[in-house]
């Protein structure tokens, strides 16, 4: 299985390790994973598929992790809690996109899912993960 990681500024690197990946999701500041695009995604090739784990960072709340394939138009995305009550304000290529803080889940467990990723190219059993589309929640916008 062949996994790369293209970093919020473009820059893309082949994950031999997840020493470096663990630097980067547990002490990379908001001002990285904020330039750019706004996130950071991983790419894994497995066999004829390849899945994407998307990881955004927003300050105190944590990592917003989303998870699919090229071959699905399913998105999945990791969810905290059932209180979609508090919303904010996200930005991913310079588009706003206002979120339930419930999307975030702490470093340590977003770099569990980055290393099972790794691993494997499936989304981390140890989170709770809804179809996206299947989400709902009100915003005032």
């Amino acid at each position: 299985m062949k996994v790369t990681f293209r970093e919020p500024m473009g820059k893309e690197m082949k994950v031999s390790s997840t020493e470096l990946l663990r630097s980067i999701v547990l002490q990379g500041d908001e001002s990285y994973w904020c330039g750019g695009s706004g996130e950071g995604s991983f790419e894994a090739e497995i066999e004829s598929e390849t899945a994407m784990l998307s990881l955004l960072l927003k300050e105190p709340y944590g990592f917003l992790l989303q998870y699919g394939t090229y071959e699905s138009t399913d998105d999945f995305v990791a969810i905290s809690s059932t209180d979609y009550s508090t919303t904010i304000e996200a930005s991913i290529g310079g588009n706003p996109w206002v979120v339930p803080t419930a999307f975030f889940v702490s470093r340590e467990q977003a770099y569990h899912a980055v290393e099972e990723f790794c691993r494997t190219g499936q989304m981390s059993k140890s989170l709770r993960w809804g179809k996206l589309s299947e989400q709902n929640w009100e915003f005032d916008g």
